[in-house]
């Protein structure tokens, strides 16, 4: 059976449910004022809005998004924010939804949870939805022993130093840290 939850700020007109849809609530009332200057007003069945998809810029997926209007006037919305603001708790309010199986079209609450940009990016890199990152292995010149690393960021943080420290000395060719040789692996 499917559950539904009311959308926080769209009570009473629009509503979540638990397999990642948005829908109108059963007896919605709408007015419009029509061209010769008579108010309309329509009572609307349960229905579920259409998401349509809006391409990321280096992305093949897409988020899904809908209209909802309220006072009329119509917002943009993400769906997946919508269904984790219906159905998950944010206690630390994160600002931002992951989707954990890494399908932004898979919008059902147990398969998204609240994040910081931070979490929303490493996860992006571990499972290798961002491709954008540069993968750095840190070899030390003693033992041999590799460290490897997500991102250049991650490993300056391993050495100490700023997030932009790996990046900064592989712009000016500098292979070699302290006792570190930095091997750059570029993703495609």
């Amino acid at each position: 059976m499917t559950v539904y939850k009311k959308i926080p700020r769209y009570e009473g007109i629009y509503e979540a449910s638990d397999h990642g849809t948005i829908w109108s609530v059963e007896g919605k009332r709408t007015t419009r004022k029509m061209k010769n200057g008579q108010i309309q007003k329509r009572i609307w069945k349960r229905r579920q809005i259409m998401p349509k998809r809006e391409k990321r810029v280096r992305s093949k997926h897409s988020d899904l998004r809908v209209d909802l209007w309220k006072n009329g006037s119509h917002k943009t919305k993400l769906v997946s924010r919508l269904v984790a603001s219906a159905f998950i708790p944010n206690p630390e309010n994160k600002p931002c939804i992951n989707h954990i199986d890494g399908n932004p079209l898979n919008n059902a609450p147990k398969n998204l949870e609240w994040c910081t940009y931070k979490e929303n990016q490493k996860h992006a890199f571990k499972t290798g939805l961002n491709k954008s990152s540069k993968r750095v292995v840190l070899v030390g010149s003693y033992d041999n022993i590799q460290h490897s690393f997500i991102s250049m960021a991650e490993a300056s943080n391993f050495l100490g130093m700023n997030h932009g420290f790996i990046s900064g000395l592989v712009n000016r060719g500098i292979t070699n840290f302290g006792e570190y040789k930095i091997i750059v692996q570029r993703e495609e």
